[in-house]
């Protein structure tokens, strides 16, 4: 069994099992309809996870910022069809700065998104205040047309 059709099927574990799911469950599913691999592809593919968990952990104090940045940043290799990692200290001072803007506003936009699914879980409804861009386009138009 492949990862689409694990995935697909797991809609069978959340039904069965509730709103409320972890980890070790959704291990024990897959392994129960033999959605694992040999144990050889098994054991390489937990190697290569937590070596991406491992540099993911590395990070340095950035004097500039006065905050902790992950260190070694994931890039694709569009030659080659893989990624690789860059260790952002040892690119330029320039670049090194744009890259650290970028990920301090990422992680607040992340830090927005969590907050907000928390809010949503918990029964508040605030999704309701952001539209699609085509919900904007339509009121637009409607407005136009109304002028």
């Amino acid at each position: 069994m492949g990862p689409a059709e694990i995935v697909a099927s797991l809609k069978e574990l959340c039904e069965e099992k509730g709103p409320r799911i972890v980890t070790e469950e959704i291990v024990d599913w897959i392994e129960a309809i033999g959605g694992y691999e040999s144990d050889v592809e098994l054991i390489q593919y937990a190697k290569k996870m937590k070596a991406r968990h491992f540099a993911r952990m590395l990070e340095y104090d950035d004097p500039d910022v006065g905050r902790k940045i992950k260190r070694l940043w994931s890039f694709r290799d569009r030659r080659r069809g893989r990624r690789f990692y860059t260790d952002i200290l040892q690119v330029s001072d320039e670049r090194r700065q744009r890259l650290v803007q970028e990920y301090i506003k990422f992680a607040g936009q992340m830090k927005s998104v969590r907050k907000a699914m928390a809010d949503s879980m918990a029964g508040q409804v605030f999704f309701e205040f952001y539209g699609d861009d085509e919900d904007e386009e339509a009121v637009e138009e409607a407005a136009a047309t109304e002028a």
